[in-house]
């Protein structure tokens, strides 16, 4: 907010708050279920609620508009900002503030993401999550915090969110419905609420995982749908994989090349698709699409452009 200030922000009549997130905070309850919880005050019980953080943060800065936590596992930060952009459209709020918070890479957490076959732990970043490139493994744990200030006037901002789409595949609690095809209505679903032809892209900032079944989707949609851009990356090698929080976290990927004009993409270490984009690079100009995929079929996908302003 401090940021958003020193660029011109100014809160509107109307802020409401959302909290992207999954689980919570894992190692307070944790601790709370393994403790003797007599010894537990009611403060501390009502810390421990997910919906406090929200609230105190409201009471401090006198927001009253509405407030909300959004979930939808690794695809719960696109879900915060697709709902932030509905309120300010809709006329619900003037400015929304959006959280994304995920500090769950405990062992207990990242052991069973690795017993489904996702996650490597025992291996260097860039030499077992490769996405988009031969040899890739899946994705290294990360935890972030992240918080945009979304607002219905352009002075100073980062990017402008032109629209964004969810859809849900229903087909496992783990696995990608092999026919991608509620994959594809989601990212067709996103430009068309954006109002922009795929052709206008000229990024996908993917979720990228490094994962075979995630990387192998995402690779067909962007040549499928997007036959015309100039590339894809994933920053997951460089942050690791913040589960709630990733969407978000890897957003500022895109407003830091729309800032600097250069993409911040992962060094290239194997052969991969034709056009992954290789390390940190000149960015050429057009739209990018923001995609997060989320365990058990959340599909998300938002258009994001350059500030108008």
């Amino acid at each position: 907010m401090a940021d958003a200030r020193e660029r011109g922000w100014q809160p509107g009549p109307v802020v409401g708050v959302i909290n992207s997130m999954v689980l919570g905070d894992v190692e307070m309850w944790r601790d709370y279920y393994r403790s003797d919880t007599s010894t537990v005050s009611g403060r501390q019980w009502v810390q421990m609620m997910p919906g406090t953080a929200i609230a105190m943060m409201m009471k401090e800065h006198g927001f009253h508009g509405p407030s909300m936590a959004v979930t939808a596992m690794c695809a719960s930060g696109n879900a915060g900002m697709i709902t932030a952009k509905s309120w300010i459209d809709s006329g619900i709020c003037s400015d929304v503030l959006l959280l994304a918070t995920d500090l769950s890479g405990i062992p207990e957490n990242l052991r069973r993401f690795q017993d489904i076959g996702v996650a490597v732990l025992d291996t260097p970043p860039f030499e077992g999550c490769r996405p988009f490139q031969e040899g890739s493994r899946g994705f290294v744990g990360g935890e972030a915090a992240v918080a945009l200030v979304l607002s219905n006037r352009t002075e100073g901002t980062y990017a402008d969110m032109l629209g964004g789409a969810m859809t849900m595949d229903a087909w496992s609690a783990v696995s990608i419905a092999p026919d991608r095809a509620e994959m594809t209505r989601c990212f067709t679903g996103a430009l068309r609420t954006a109002g922009v032809s795929a052709s206008e892209v000229a990024y996908i900032n993917a979720h990228g995982p490094g994962t075979a079944q995630c990387d192998a989707a995402e690779a067909a949609i962007l040549d499928e749908l997007f036959p015309a851009a100039h590339g894809i990356f994933s920053v997951k090698p460089l942050l690791g994989h913040c589960q709630g929080a990733s969407s978000t976290a890897e957003l500022l990927a895109t407003l830091y090349a729309f800032e600097t004009d250069m993409i911040p993409a992962p060094p290239q270490v194997a052969p991969g698709h034709p056009r992954l984009v290789a390390g940190r690079t000149p960015r050429r100009p057009g739209m990018m699409v923001k995609s997060s995929i989320g365990l058990g079929g959340y599909n998300s996908a938002i258009v994001v452009a350059e500030p108008t302003a």
